[in-house]
């Protein structure tokens, strides 16, 4: 166990047992007392590393008051879809199964992923039976048929678009907005060549067509892998985002 003066960090904890490899999570919890509003953190990497780990925003999270539950999940192209998202929906139930265990205010749980994280947190979280509060995701690869010849999507789909557009279209959180899905706030770099800003404004636009809350945040002057490193507004603003929806 780590310690700070306002948070405290578990980690290496198995929340879904495998033969070979166990996937864990790591949990940042406030020192304060009494059930406290929860935040499960999902990872970016191109679904196939873990590149970007989110110990950053959970540090921040956990001193803004939120639990961080920063998670690992199956990856491709060796796990193909739906495989990792089917952790992240298993790694929902953990949290509720042991909310006593870890003081989890179970009616504020919410979703926050970077990425390729971002994409499993809204597959996810935007159906409302999985009873997220609300969202942030960032960079996000919203509508994955824009890119048919991506070797990186193919990966984790496991078949190409030519040989089933329908199953793109099916992965892709543009396509899963229900009227009653948790408020979400979008973060992007402007400059983003990976996952081009427009994927922002689609997911935008899903959203607002079935009147679901959204906010968006346009990071000028950076791309893909600088605003998970260097936008220090974006978790700015999504931790009030948070505490908005959560408080």
């Amino acid at each position: 166990m780590f310690n700070n003066q306002n948070y405290r960090i578990k980690k290496d904890i198995v929340y879904k047992p495998f033969d070979q490899k166990s996937l864990t999570v790591d949990v940042y919890t406030p020192t304060k007392k009494g059930l406290k509003p929860a935040v499960i953190v999902v990872h970016g990497g191109g679904w196939k590393s873990r590149s970007g780990d989110m110990s950053g925003i959970c540090k921040d999270l956990a001193n803004a008051g939120f639990i961080a539950f920063n998670i690992t999940y199956r990856l491709a192209p060796k796990n193909l879809f739906p495989k990792p998202l089917d952790d992240v929906k298993d790694f929902v139930k953990w949290v509720h199964n042991n909310a006593i265990k870890y003081r989890v205010d179970t009616n504020q749980i919410s979703g926050w992923g970077y990425s390729a994280g971002a994409h499993l947190i809204l597959m996810a979280g935007l159906n409302p039976k999985t009873g997220l509060k609300s969202i942030v995701a960032g960079g996000t690869p919203a509508d994955l048929t824009v890119w048919p010849n991506s070797d990186m999507v193919t990966g984790l789909l496991g078949i190409t678009f030519k040989e089933n557009p329908a199953f793109w279209k099916k992965a892709s959180p543009v396509n899963l907005v229900e009227k009653n899905s948790p408020p979400v706030f979008l973060y992007h770099g402007v400059y983003d060549k990976l996952v081009e800003i427009d994927q922002m404004d689609k997911m935008e636009a899903a959203l607002k067509s079935k009147n679901v809350p959204v906010e968006t945040l346009r990071i000028n002057f950076m791309g893909h892998v600088a605003v998970y490193l260097f936008s220090q507004k974006s978790v700015d603003e999504g931790i009030r985002f948070l505490k908005q929806e959560s408080f």
